[in-house]
């Protein structure tokens, strides 16, 4: 179940800050003058939680509720997120960590605690100039904590905590000898230099709250790094999450469950491109549903979200049957999803452009990282997946020509033409 995910995880653990350059809120705002570095003078602790991005999406042992419950045994006077200052003042964040802006943002919220951003990117230009070295062919192998991630059918909550871990991470940053091939080993002394900013970053927080505790959520390849540099500086008091113990009790999950993130979930698994269908908990999908069709029964979102599971159970006829009523049987107000967040996607573009901007303006697309029509809105899907069915012709061409004059951009329009040109077995 958890092999098919390393292709995004190592890609993501490893060179999101590359990312952030392409891809692309509030405690500390962006300033162009430089802050001065400051210290704790009275020890400080400072807890490094290591997440693998968005499994708190698709893992129950990494569900949002858990790790509120861990953040609440911690109880951490501020919080550390991973984005940049330049970004979360503009509440953007990376569309993949999922931790950031849907768990530690709305807990700290929720307990009056300041979040602040602790990651760091260069400008465009120098970004570019950096990681633009030529690919190399070499005999080296694969990246040494993959063989690692792929053991685990379900890797522990706070896996980032064990010193296999921290062993295999720092052999190939922190420990690592230099790789033959130029592209690779500028990835790795990027990385490096990232975590040092990043450290910088928790260091002047730890100083803001001198003698306290404080908490970051980053992804888990940057925590053995951080570790190892803070662990040097006077008054750091570096702990580890699982000091608190790994496993919350019923009680205190159940007191953390929050309904955005049941629909996160939910779409996540069922209308989202990341997770095989036969890899989908159809019964934890079930179990969330039912409780959400308790609270909102008529909701549009939670019965789409029900459709794609009759879908995925192999109940076409009842996926259709809601369809076609949300499509064309029931008047209700369209509106985006909770998750994904089309608004953080909009926010994104126009950061970009505002901030870096290219030859010809950054578009909002249809896609987004986690499916190729994820910023569709709820009746855009719902149609676009009548558009695709082929139990009933009818209803196919009569939802294709609705979606095709939907109020969609030249690009969105020649996203979407593909994806409903492309043959049956290969769409989304």
């Amino acid at each position: 179940m958890f092999w098919h995910r390393l292709k995004h995880a190592a890609a993501v653990l490893v060179t999101c800050a590359a990312l952030a350059g392409l891809a692309a809120s509030p405690a500390i705002a962006a300033s162009d003058t430089l802050q001065s570095p400051r210290y704790p003078t009275k020890p400080t602790e400072v807890v490094i939680i290591g997440t693998m991005h968005s499994a708190q999406l698709e893992f129950a042992d990494h569900s949002p509720a858990r790790l509120r419950a861990l953040l609440n045994r911690i109880n951490p006077a501020a919080v550390g997120v991973e984005t940049p200052p330049q970004w979360f003042e503009h509440d953007v964040y990376y569309e993949i960590s999922y931790e950031s802006y849907g768990v530690a943002v709305p807990w700290a919220r929720e307990k009056g605690r300041e979040v602040r951003p602790v990651d760091w990117v260069p400008d465009t230009a120098e970004q570019v100039s950096a990681l633009a070295w030529p690919w190399v062919e070499t005999d080296a192998g694969s990246m040494s904590y993959a063989d690692l991630l792929a053991s685990w059918e379900v890797p522990p909550l706070l896996f980032a905590d064990l010193p296999e871990w921290h062993a295999a991470v720092n052999q190939t940053y922190a420990n690592g000898d230099a790789d033959p091939s130029p592209y690779n080993e500028a990835g790795r002394r990027y990385m490096l230099y990232r975590n040092l900013m990043i450290a910088r970053e928790i260091v002047n927080m730890a100083a803001d709250y001198e003698g306290q505790r404080v908490a970051v959520l980053i992804g888990a390849a940057h925590k053995p790094d951080l570790d190892l540099f803070l662990a040097t500086v006077p008054n750091i008091v570096v702990r580890q999450a699982s000091e608190w113990g790994g496993t919350a009790t019923v009680d205190e999950v159940a007191a953390e469950e929050r309904r955005p993130d049941h629909l996160a979930i939910l779409w996540y698994n069922l209308a989202g491109s990341r997770m095989p269908p036969a890899a989908v908990d159809l019964a934890r999908m079930d179990r969330l549903l039912a409780g959400l069709e308790k609270e909102t029964p008529r909701d549009p979102e939670v019965r789409f979200l029900r459709a794609r599971w009759h879908q995925l159970n192999g109940q076409t006829a009842r996926a259709l049957s809601i369809y076609r009523t949300l499509a064309w049987g029931e008047a209700w107000t369209d509106r985006p999803f909770t998750f994904p967040d089309l608004g953080l996607a909009q926010r994104t573009v126009d950061w970009w452009n505002a901030n870096a901007p290219l030859d010809e303006p950054v578009q909002l697309g249809l896609d987004n990282v986690f499916s190729p029509v994820g910023n569709l809105t709820i009746r855009q899907r719902v149609l676009y997946e009548l558009a695709l069915q082929q139990a009933d012709p009818t209803a196919r061409q009569r939802a294709r020509a609705e979606l095709l004059s939907q109020p969609f951009s030249p690009t969105q329009l020649q996203q979407l033409q593909a994806l409903l040109d492309a043959p049956a077995a290969a769409q989304p």
